[in-house]
């Protein structure tokens, strides 16, 4: 599933972007996605199921939300530096979501689009509070909906990626 996943995030961040400067003018973001070490071997497995057949398998699960908040506040990726055309929004979403893979828990790349540009946050479905989105330049829990607003601008669509 996850080497479906990769190319769509590719496409997506080539989209345009939006920034919230009001000296930014909107760009093209060209990225690299970064190629994650378990696409290839690693599979899904539901409630800490095994799944695989020979392969090098990785057993992801849904968090509680306590286990989401410690992983949260344990991460070290809201403590990096926002840096415009350098190191944004993506990838912030894109290191959380690595460091939760490498936790071994289920975490979404989360796009949200506006009419002009996105933010990527991220989320995970929790097993006893359901899906919670995570702003990952912060650590704060989100609620982003379509047809509502975040950082002033209307969201029209929300983009998942598990």
């Amino acid at each position: 599933m996850a080497k479906f996943i990769f190319p769509l995030l590719a496409i997506l961040l080539l989209l345009p972007c939006g920034y919230d400067s009001d000296t930014a003018q909107e760009t093209v973001c060209m990225v690299e996605a970064p190629v994650p070490t378990w696409s290839a071997y690693g599979t899904y497995a539901a409630s800490g199921d095994s799944v695989g057949s020979g392969s090098p398998t990785i057993t992801f699960k849904d968090p509680t939300f306590q286990e989401l908040r410690h992983f949260i506040l344990s991460d070290p990726t809201s403590r990096n530096q926002f840096v415009l055309n350098q190191y944004e929004c993506r990838h912030f979403a894109t290191d959380v979501n690595n460091n939760a893979d490498a936790e071994g828990l289920r975490c979404a790349f989360v796009l949200l689009c506006f009419k002009r540009g996105q933010h990527a946050v991220v989320a995970f479905d929790t097993t006893d509070r359901g899906l919670v989105y995570i702003e990952p330049q912060t650590d704060a829990r989100i609620h982003p909906e379509v047809g509502g607003e975040y950082q002033a601008k209307e969201i029209l669509e929300i983009l998942i990626a598990w």
